[in-house]
């Protein structure tokens, strides 16, 4: 598969994909990423691992997508939300990472750090991360993995959001594969 990897931020996660086609955890290859954010670190990281990049504000993002013969799309970290038409020429071909153990903490205005600090405030007693395809309700596609993981000893917000973040990344690479390999 060729994918595209959408970014926002600092790109934790694309940077596990990168290790994981590196070191031949799977065999697709991340020809694209994309990020709505001129900005964004993981453009960089991105940049540093010899990718294409793509900054939405510099063009037709399906155009760039068609062009390129992307597959297969990774929201990884990405905070905007997709348009009708992407979703339609995309639809079962798109997954998504989220902090949390889905359906609880998900839906819209609810994101990386604000998700952990629901988690906390509400003194939950375990956590995790979710991929889950994407479709038009935020974070209301069909769930693929979970992992989870006991937080009771945690003491903030930002302890539990260093927790997850390495079930992120471990499940999100292990989502590309299965995707791959037709078991999701």
């Amino acid at each position: 598969m060729k994918i595209a990897v959408f970014v926002s931020g600092s790109g934790t996660n694309l940077q596990a994909l990168l290790d994981a086609e590196a070191s031949g955890f799977f065999k697709s290859e991340i020809a694209l990423v994309v990020s709505n954010k001129a900005d964004a670190y993981g453009l960089e990281r991105a940049k540093k691992a010899g990718k294409k990049t793509f900054f939405e504000g510099d063009g037709d993002l399906l155009d760039v997508l068609e062009d390129e013969g992307i597959d297969f799309i990774v929201l990884a970290g990405y905070l905007k939300i997709l348009g009708e038409e992407l979703l339609r020429r995309y639809r079962g071909r798109i997954i998504n990472i989220h902090p949390s153990l889905l359906p609880a903490y998900g839906g819209k205005g609810m994101y990386g750090l604000k998700v952990h600090e629901a988690v906390f405030d509400n003194r939950e007693q375990r956590s995790g991360a979710t991929v889950h395809y994407v479709n038009e309700t935020v974070d209301g596609g069909k769930i693929l993995i979970q992992s989870s993981i006991d937080i009771s000893r945690l003491r903030s917000p930002e302890e539990i959001q260093q927790t997850v973040i390495v079930l992120e990344h471990e499940l999100l690479k292990t989502a590309v594969r299965f995707c791959e390999e037709g078991i999701l």
